[in-house]
């Protein structure tokens, strides 16, 4: 029972941490839209549960004198369980080289045991992000509907205090872009909500 808490922060450490990342790397200023999908939190709480079991793994291993951990406070079971929470996703993403077969790469190693689930769980969290994102524009397609005057709100109101060079790829993507849902689908995403509710008040 000593080991529960411990096991539970390094769980708790492991899920926060990758939903933070996935969401800060991959969704940053639209994340509030994936309220709604499971497969953000099953991705979060694989995450979890293997630190929480690496993390009562450790310290069966240290109760039987199996193993023994030192230096940098890892002898105390609330530090070991920090530390495990932190490093248990880099760790499952080690590769030692990757197989190529076509057009398709392989990694080998550790990171091996990743592609059982996380290709997978990635692809539905960003189906669940753009039918999620569609669907929150959708209201504001239907009442600015004009192209022109859609593009036009959208490249007048990107600050210019961004890096030059950002700025310029951003407007040019807004003016490629075809369809008034294509263009407050790269503004949410770039601006955030704050941004898009001004540009584009309901």
């Amino acid at each position: 029972m000593d080991h529960l808490g411990p096991a539970i922060l390094s769980f708790a450490i492991g899920f926060g941490l990758a939903l933070v990342e996935l969401i800060s790397s991959n969704y940053p200023r639209s994340f509030f839209v994936l309220g709604k999908s499971a497969a953000l939190y099953i991705y979060s709480l694989i995450y979890g549960v293997i630190s929480l079991v690496v993390m009562l793994g450790i310290s069966a291993l240290s109760a039987q004198g199996t193993i023994k951990l030192e230096g940098l406070g890892l002898s105390n079971l609330w530090i070991q369980a920090a530390a495990i929470g932190l490093t248990v996703r880099a760790f499952l993403h080690i590769r030692l080289v990757s197989v190529t077969v076509g057009s398709q790469s392989f990694p080998i190693g550790v990171e091996t045991v990743v592609q059982i689930f996380e290709p997978w769980l990635l692809r539905t969290i960003q189906l669940d992000h753009f039918n999620a994102l569609r669907a929150f524009i959708e209201a504001r397609t239907q009442k600015y509907n004009d192209l022109a005057d859609v593009k036009i709100r959208a490249t007048g109101n990107v600050p210019k205090g961004l890096p030059e060079q950002e700025r310029k790829a951003f407007i040019a993507d807004i003016e490629k872009a075809s369809s008034t849902p294509e263009i407050m689908e790269l503004y949410l995403s770039f601006m955030g909500r704050g941004s898009f509710d001004r540009v584009f008040p309901p």
